[in-house]
């Protein structure tokens, strides 16, 4: 059960346009937030709000360099996700042949 409420938590997180548009952006390099304001021409407190949401679904991390915050995929996460759906899909055609 404790598995269901963080997949839960994953996919509530990536279930908002800019939220899924920051992690594709961040799936080719890591960016620091200002990077997201400029890309996705949204707000700085919007941006932060984004990332705060991502962080706490543990679908990013951030690495401090300097007075920057540099953000990237936690892909450990993402594979936790695609691994799921994965089962989703496997179910599916375990349950469809059965029935055939």
């Amino acid at each position: 059960m404790k598995k269901n409420k963080k997949i839960i938590k994953i996919l509530k997180a990536i279930a908002d346009q800019n939220r899924l548009e920051m992690l594709k952006l961040l799936s080719s390099e890591q960016l620091c937030s200002c990077h997201f304001v400029d890309i996705l021409e949204i707000s700085q407190p919007n941006v932060s709000h984004h990332l705060k949401i991502l962080k706490e679904a543990g679908l990013i991390k951030a690495s401090k360099r300097g007075r920057w915050i540099d953000y990237s995929l936690n892909k450990e996460n993402i594979k936790l996700v695609k691994k799921e759906i994965d089962n989703i899909l496997e179910n599916k055609k375990i349950i469809k042949s059965n029935l055939i």
